[in-house]
Formats: C-alpha cells, structure tokens, sequence
C-alpha cells in the first residue's frame, strides 16, 4: 500500500506522529537484520509533536549502532513549518549519528540561511528545479548559487527526478553531489 493511499486518513485522525514512530522500528529492524542504509520521511506533524521527538530519541538512542545507516528527512514546508522544533530534533539526531537532510528544497530560497544552521547532512532539490535544468538558465543559476552556499557549510545537495543523462550531466557541472529518478537507476 502506498502512503498516498493511508496517510490522508493517519492524518485525519492525528496518529501521523505514532505512524512515523513504527516506520522508525521497522526501519531500525531491517537495518538489524541486513546492510546498507534507510532513509525515512518524517512528517511536519511528528515534528511538531514534544511526545514524537522524545520518542525518536529514546528509541535510537537504544539503537545506537544503527543511527549512522538511518538517513531521516523532513519536507522543506515541515522543516520551516515548524522551525525551531525541527532545529531541536536536528541536533538530537545528528548527536546519535543519524543523517539529516531537507527534501523538496527550492520554494524558500530566501530562507538558505536557516538551512545552513541545522548541520544537515543533505539537501535533496525539488524536482521542479530539476526538470529540463540542462534548457533553463534560471534554475541552472539558482542551483549553481545554492550548491556554492551549502557545499560551504558541508551539505551535499541531491537533485531528485533526474528522467535523462543530459539533466544529471548539467546538475554535475553546477555542483550537485548525488541524484535520484529514472536516469540514475537505468545505470
């Protein structure tokens, strides 16, 4: 079952923050019983929420072994949504070893400077940025400035959506470290 399908009622109902507590398990089970890393989308929501980071913190810190191969993230919108609550639970993760990123980044550009004070590990750009970058001297200047800004304070950037080799050959040249998408997979 898809998230899209399940989580607009999770939400209705507010048990987000109890759902993202079990995704967490789950993610801590798997990585217990096999290699390689997880990443896990935390809602706006679980931000927001004391009981949820008071949770998160105790469970990895009972897992201390796996936080360096757990990679959480939170949407541009939930991380500024809910601004001082995620710089919290940025540094309380980032103290376990977890890895911390923002994904969605690009509709608050304005805002870089908060970005910078999180010790995030990444930051994955929307695909709306992503999309024909090779054709789009905007967006190539954009991602271009906002790669020299973060690259300064250790963020590696990630373009997500990446769909042909033209796109991810021109996101290289403006300094994107990594990428998702079809073009990436396919090789």
């Amino acid at each position: 079952i898809v998230a899209g399908e399940f989580m607009p009622i999770v939400s209705h109902f507010s048990l987000t923050p109890l759902v993202d507590l079990e995704v967490v398990r789950l993610a801590i089970q798997h990585l217990t019983a096999a290699a390689g890393h997880v990443a896990v989308n935390i809602s706006a929501a679980s931000i927001a929420n004391w009981t949820f980071r008071s949770e998160l913190s105790k469970l990895l810190r009972g897992h201390a072994e796996i936080c360096p191969r757990l990679w959480l993230e939170v949407t541009e919108y939930g991380a500024f949504r809910n601004f001082d609550a995620f710089k919290d639970i940025c540094f309380a993760l980032k103290g376990l070893g977890c890895h911390v990123g923002v994904e969605q980044f690009g509709q608050r550009f304005s805002e870089i400077k908060k970005i910078t004070e999180l010790g995030l590990d990444y930051v994955k750009i929307h695909s709306s940025l992503v999309d024909g970058i090779e054709e789009n001297a905007g967006n190539q200047e954009f991602i271009r400035r906002f790669c020299e800004v973060v690259h300064t304070v250790g963020v590696s950037v990630i373009a997500v959506g990446v769909h042909s080799d033209a796109e991810w050959e021109m996101l290289k040249l403006l300094g994107v470290d990594a990428a998702t998408g079809p073009a990436i997979i396919s090789r």
